[in-house]
């Protein structure tokens, strides 16, 4: 049996056999699990509840996690994002943002995790999307991210005495809204999912994790008939097939006429309120007209809107309209009975906003790196 590089890749059938391969009990199991995903240990030798010789055959074997720290970023507004190399040496991005509730223990932070490195969808606005596609991620680096950032905060919190009723301390939500596809990798995501969800790994409600899609209708169908209830966003960002067609390139192999329905359908099946994605963009997207086009193709849905001017990329022809065009559309909706939000925008100042994270320069960097050294040896 080959050994994934990190534990979290590990099904617990295969745990089991090398915790079996090894002479241990069975029980072993539930000790790792829990050292990893609820004490987020980052190395065996951690585990002092363990026997030494089981923990250096473990470290022989495998790492706990397949995430290696590149570089880390700290935005003013708080936001960090890391920039995190994989075993094969592809690398990804994620980001942890904070939103205060407004009162005490109330704030909520939140991981946005990536499911692919690069991306496949190739939307000309996102910076991620321009990269190309690299490969899905498994399920264990997806889950790698979360525990990445659980740990951080933990490690931010020591010292800090707090109120017993206080849970600042903690990852609250996860959204997968990185760099990919998430419904392109549906069978590793949905693995990461039921395991960060599960009481034996990192216990954290299906109500707290969102999945954002560009809308791959058939995964759509998949998803509703799931029973964790995980939320669902899909990136619209226009409400007529020849705008969307050049915004979101999937658009035309899954066009409007076959992704409404499916959104419709998942609100029958599921009884769950769904999100739509808008991002503004300057003179292509954000009119009042283009606001009724909206509001006329998602009447009577449950659903909500969350309006997101345009982060800034290298693409001069992708820039977000000024403030007074924005809160016009959101009128315009709430005027035609949509619920909208307009989102708090984080991270901008360290790019980890929505459509900008990305790692492709930093594989280059090392492909350009490793060229000049075998050069250097001929």
């Amino acid at each position: 049996m080959k050994t994934p590089a990190g534990f979290t890749e590990l099904t617990g059938l295969q745990l089991g056999q090398i915790v079996k391969s090894m002479g241990e009990p069975a029980y072993r199991v539930g000790q790792l699990r829990k050292w990893v995903y609820q004490r987020f240990a980052t190395s065996f030798s951690e585990m002092t509840d363990l026997p030494q010789a089981f923990r250096e055959k473990l470290e022989a074997k495998m790492r706990v996690s397949s995430l290696e720290v590149l570089r880390t970023v700290t935005g003013s507004d708080g936001t960090v994002k890391v920039l995190f190399e994989l075993a094969d040496g592809n690398t990804i991005e994620s980001a942890l943002m904070y939103y205060d509730g407004g009162g005490e223990g109330t704030r909520r932070y939140t991981v946005c995790v990536s499911t692919q490195a690069g991306c496949a969808i190739g939307c000309e606005f996102c910076a991620t999307g321009q990269q190309g596609f690299e490969r899905n991620l498994t399920s264990g680096e997806v889950i790698d991210q979360v525990l990445y950032f659980a740990s951080y905060l933990r490690e931010k919190d020591k010292g800090h005495k707090k109120p017993e009723n206080d849970k600042t301390g903690r990852v609250s939500n996860v959204v997968f809204m990185g760099m990919g596809e998430p419904l392109a990798n549906y069978d590793n995501l949905w693995r990461a999912i039921e395991m960060l969800n599960s009481a034996e790994g990192f216990g954290l409600g299906a109500r707290n994790m969102v999945i954002s899609t560009a809308g791959l209708v058939p995964q759509i169908k998949r998803l509703a008939k799931e029973k964790l209830q995980v939320g669902l966003a899909v990136s619209l960002h226009a409400a007529d097939n020849e705008l969307r067609n050049k915004l979101v390139p999937i658009n035309r192999k899954y066009p409007l006429g076959q992704l409404i329905p499916a959104c419709r359908e998942y609100n029958q099946i599921t009884g769950r309120r769904l999100s739509f994605e808008y991002i503004l963009f300057k003179g292509i997207n954000d009119s009042i007209v283009q606001a009724r086009r909206l509001a006329e193709l998602i009447k009577g849905m449950k659903c909500h809107v969350n309006l997101i001017p345009a982060n800034s990329t290298s693409n001069p022809s992708f820039q977000p309209p000024i403030h007074r065009v924005v809160l016009a559309f959101e009128e315009e909706l709430k005027r035609c009975h949509i619920n909208v939000t307009l989102r708090q925008r984080r991270g901008q100042d360290i790019a980890a906003g929505c459509g900008q994270l990305r790692s492709r320069f930093i594989q280059d960097a090392r492909s350009r790196r490793e060229k000049s050294i075998l050069a250097g040896k001929t």
